[in-house]
């Protein structure tokens, strides 16, 4: 989250164009690795490895270093390189910024200096991923209630950040919370709804190309079938929830259910949804929603 955050700061200070930033974002997308693809090339992990990783991260919330550490597949001292490459990104974001002719050096230098001092990052709780940190910028960027309270929808958001650069990859930028999705032809939405001690619906809307290849970096492969597409999405959706679920039982000791999700094409007057976050990757623009 740090990169995503960073880029706005670069954005607000005017020092780069959204349109810069998305370019940015796509350049450093396209030259780095995932922290499993780092671990094959530097010979750290197998495949098998690295598969057994991603098939325990769908049921715990845990982060693939750390994950990989605890199963024995990476020493102490491997993944502390990776941590290192991992919770760093936004440098390698400045870096790209800068080889991309988007700003100077030592303009880049300065805004790096100004955004660790005005957000209190240190080389600690960067390299340690320090999770009250994210939560708080979570927090204050989307101006949660500040009464001292994490609230659901608060670790709802933590939680979907999280998960969006684990599963999707951390190429996109964050815009303010809207009202209400704008109705555009060809948007698809995905929905599942929360029961238990917690009541409310969640949601994914997107233009249909969007959320073709965000399914496609979901799944992996190339899907060319529309219903593939949705089932795809959804199957994000439930894995994205039952992780919040676990988060909610762990942490504050709260049980919810899922209902099944359903795919079908946006109704902008069927449902209203309290927190609506369009986040833009650098394919496109998707929007997040939930009521809870």
């Amino acid at each position: 989250m740090l990169t995503q955050f960073f880029g706005n700061y670069l954005v607000d200070r005017k020092l780069i164009t959204s349109d810069q930033l998305i370019y940015a974002l796509r350049h450093k997308h396209e030259k780095n690795q995932t922290m499993a693809a780092m671990a094959l090339s530097l010979g750290y992990m197998t495949e098998e490895e690295t598969e057994d990783v991603h098939n325990m991260q769908v049921i715990c919330d845990e982060e693939f270093i750390s994950l990989a550490l605890r199963m024995n597949y990476l020493t102490s001292s491997q993944a502390a390189e990776l941590e290192e490459a991992q919770h760093f990104g936004y440098l390698l974001l400045a870096r790209s910024i800068v080889e991309l002719g988007f700003c100077d050096a030592a303009t880049m230098s300065d805004a790096i200096a100004d955004y660790e001092f005005d957000f209190q990052l240190s080389f600690s709780n960067c390299l340690n991923f320090d999770k009250d940190k994210i939560q708080e910028m979570i927090h204050n960027y989307y101006n949660f209630p500040d009464d001292g309270q994490i609230t659901p929808a608060e670790e709802y958001a933590v939680t979907l950040m999280n998960n969006l650069i684990r599963f999707i990859g951390d190429d996109f930028r964050l815009d303010g919370k809207l009202e209400k999705v704008p109705d555009l032809p060809d948007m698809i939405e995905v929905t599942q709804h929360i029961t238990g001690e917690i009541k409310g619906g969640t949601a994914i809307i997107g233009y249909k190309d969007f959320m073709e290849e965000f399914a496609k970096r979901y799944a992996g492969e190339e899907l060319e079938d529309d219903e593939y597409v949705s089932i795809a999405v959804q199957d994000f959706l439930n894995q994205h929830n039952g992780l919040f679920s676990i988060s909610l039982s762990q942490e504050h000791d709260m049980e919810i259910e899922l209902t099944a999700t359903e795919g079908k094409e946006y109704d902008k007057d069927k449902f209203q949804y309290s927190y609506i976050l369009p986040v833009e990757f650098t394919f496109g623009l998707i929007y997040f929603c939930f009521s809870l």
